[in-house]
């Protein structure tokens, strides 16, 4: 992929996944990195050609373009500027790393420039990074809350009761299954009954991302919810595998089980968000659900190729290292790190 490709397409996944604002601000440090292969590395044209030899080079280059601007004054560099510089430059290599096939370096090299940009940017920890970038696990565990906390039935109609009862059931098994599989929204709107699988408390994903099928572990929390949610339902009829697991339950479905549309699965967050007082402090989205889970598997497990099998990637180096009992080692790091 042409890194001039590869940077439209980054843009397009923080627009999806980061407030308006941060996304723009995210874009010049991306711009500088670009800039400082041109000028480095003239002969790297393709994403699969860099190497974190590169990306470390690059502290050193927004430094001095910094304090060239500055006048040559380091005191007069910006903290916040050089930090955002620094960090979206990150995030673009966790990007290509992580969320795409393209880059294939290994663990160590990758958390050996991870660590070199926090410490260049004076950031400590996970914790202490931009909020936009990434859900806390304080604003994980505020989205929990929100959508278990019980619905007020009272005066409404036996129908209109059932159907908020439903919407209720549904979005506590929803919210779970994405934050305990990193799912992409588009694979869960797609899920039908007959996707579970009893024995091992699993999803199957079929057709994901590239046409592939793969399988995903759900934490015993998801596994009970979606179960509570399909008790509730009642389904009935011999074709009952091939319904949606989500489904609508408005007055426009008309008691008819349809699939839910990913418009509408981000509606639900935005509803949750604004209800929980999350809206205030963090853009949430599907995709946000997604990059929690890649960042806690990664940091539970550190294994980086472990993580992109879980998210559905299939790198050339995955696939190597993992040609054999794939499932089996992600099974083993799963219940490890999330205690199941």
């Amino acid at each position: 992929m042409e890194l001039a490709s590869a940077t439209e397409k980054y843009r397009d996944y923080i627009e999806a996944s980061l407030t308006p604002g941060t996304a723009r601000a995210y874009m010049p440090g991306v711009r500088h990195l670009l800039r400082y292969l041109e000028e480095c590395y003239p002969d790297v044209t393709e994403v699969e050609q860099l190497t974190p030899v590169m990306g470390m080079g690059y502290v050193e280059y927004i430094y001095r373009y910094l304090l060239e601007r500055a006048g040559g004054r380091p005191e007069k560099i910006r903290e916040s500027t050089k930090q955002l510089y620094i960090m979206s430059a990150s995030s673009f290599f966790e990007w290509l790393v992580i969320q795409t096939e393209r880059v294939t370096w290994t663990l160590a090299e990758y958390e050996k420039l991870k660590k070199a940009y926090l410490k260049a940017a004076k950031t400590k920890n996970r914790g202490q990074l931009p909020p936009e970038r990434l859900p806390t696990d304080e604003i994980i565990a505020l989205l929990l809350a929100e959508v278990e906390r019980p619905v007020n039935l009272e005066g409404l109609s036996p129908g209109e009761a059932k159907r908020q009862e439903l919407a209720w059931l549904r979005n506590i098994a929803m919210i779970r299954t994405m934050q305990s599989s990193g799912i992409r929204v588009g694979e869960l709107v797609h899920l039908e009954r007959g996707h579970l699988l009893f024995e091992e408390h699993a999803l199957i994903i079929k057709n994901g991302k590239g046409g592939k099928d793969r399988k995903v572990l759900l934490t015993p929390e998801a596994w009970a919810a979606i179960q509570l949610y399909l008790s509730a339902r009642k389904d009935r009829g011999k074709n009952v595998l091939t319904l949606p697991l989500f489904s609508r339950h408005d007055r426009g479905a008309g008691g008819k089980i349809v699939a839910l549309t990913t418009r509408t699965v981000q509606n639900v967050l935005e509803q949750l968000s604004v209800s929980s007082g999350i809206y205030r402090r963090f853009h949430l989205t599907p995709h946000t659900l997604r990059h929690w889970f890649a960042t806690e598997f990664l940091s539970r497990t550190g294994n980086l190729a472990l993580t992109q099998f879980a998210l559905g990637h299939a790198s050339p180096t995955t696939t190597r290292i993992y040609a054999q009992d794939k499932w089996e080692d992600y099974k083993d790091a799963y219940e490890e790190a999330f205690g199941q």
